[in-house]
């Protein structure tokens, strides 16, 4: 087996979602509590938010240790809206908050219950013990 490690800018795949074009995919390796660290939940917002680009999360369960402003998101909807939707970190107001800006307008009936996270769909997550 290829020494992965030594592979600059990605392993080469081919995409079937994308025309079976290549593309690369990374590899990242870590501990459960690391992996754990790349997601927030607990989000609440208010009100619902309907057609808007700015989110503004309060009450996330976790520290935003390692959250910094520029960071590729993903937010999740618990019921209404349950597809990943990318934006980026615009402020980080307090340890339990998070203001993101959407790269499409976001619309969603929930308030509570929204999931933040920093997994790139093109990354492959090894969780060690």
């Amino acid at each position: 087996m290829a020494n992965l490690t030594n592979i600059i800018g990605g392993q080469p795949y081919y995409s079937a979602a994308n025309s079976n074009s290549k593309s690369l995919l990374d590899f990242w390796k870590g501990t459960q509590v690391q992996y754990d660290a790349e997601k927030r939940t607990g989000g609440a917002i208010s009100p619902a938010p309907s057609g808007v680009t700015s989110l503004v999360f309060t009450g996330l369960n976790s520290a935003a240790s390692g959250w910094t402003i520029g960071d590729v998101v993903y937010v999740t909807a618990p019921t209404n809206n349950t597809t990943r939707s990318k934006g980026s970190i615009a402020a980080v107001p307090s340890a339990t908050e998070l203001t993101i800006t959407m790269d499409a307008s976001y619309t969603s009936t929930d308030t509570t219950g929204y999931q933040i996270d920093k997994y790139d769909p093109e990354t492959l997550y090894l969780i060690t013990a």
